[in-house]
């Protein structure tokens, strides 16, 4: 993570937290996805040869489409005329994890071998809460290559219950015997 990303994610979070840090960061993802859908406005916006006053012009017409927080318009402002877009995407991810890291959240990847319903999904976050004792925000994916159970990453810590892993274990100690 660069020095100015992380610079520029903690004074966004210090003008947004409490209260508006979440949708603050929604608001930079939705950003972030439509210069990813429109290349040409994103070399239009990192062009330092077009006139400040157009960019902000463009810049004000997709705030107000988009219904950004004032506080969030001028940081994607300052990011334009500073020509920081290019590092918008470590920002955000900078952004993410000193939220986090405020609110007490964990992120967790949970691996599964077959779809989960909510309320099992739901199930997994409460015990992996209990775990870390902190809130737990879950990314589910699919591997049917674990034959069954699930494989959570919380951090750098995984915990690996899957029969894939079960299997290759027992196989381990019968040869090791």
């Amino acid at each position: 993570m660069s020095v100015a990303a992380n610079r520029y994610a903690t004074a966004l979070v210090d003008v947004l937290h409490p209260d508006k840090a979440e949708e603050g960061l929604q608001q930079l993802q939705q950003f972030a996805a439509l210069l990813k859908e429109q290349p040409d406005s994103r070399r239009f916006l990192e062009n330092p040869a077009m006139s400040g006053e157009r960019r902000r012009r463009l810049l004000k017409e997709v705030s107000a489409a988009f219904g950004f927080d004032r506080r969030v318009s001028n940081f994607i402002n300052i990011l334009t005329e500073r020509n920081r877009l290019p590092i918008l995407e470590d920002i955000i991810a900078e952004y993410q994890r000193l939220m986090d890291k405020r609110l007490g959240v964990v992120r967790a990847k949970l691996t599964t071998a077959r779809t989960l319903d909510p309320a099992q999904q739901q199930e997994f976050a409460r015990k992996l809460e209990r775990i870390t004792g902190k809130q737990v925000r879950m990314e589910v994916a699919i591997d049917p290559s674990l034959i069954g159970g699930v494989v959570a990453q919380v951090g750098s810590t995984i915990y690996d219950g899957s029969v894939r892993q079960q299997l290759q274990a027992f196989k381990t100690r019968l040869v090791g015997e």
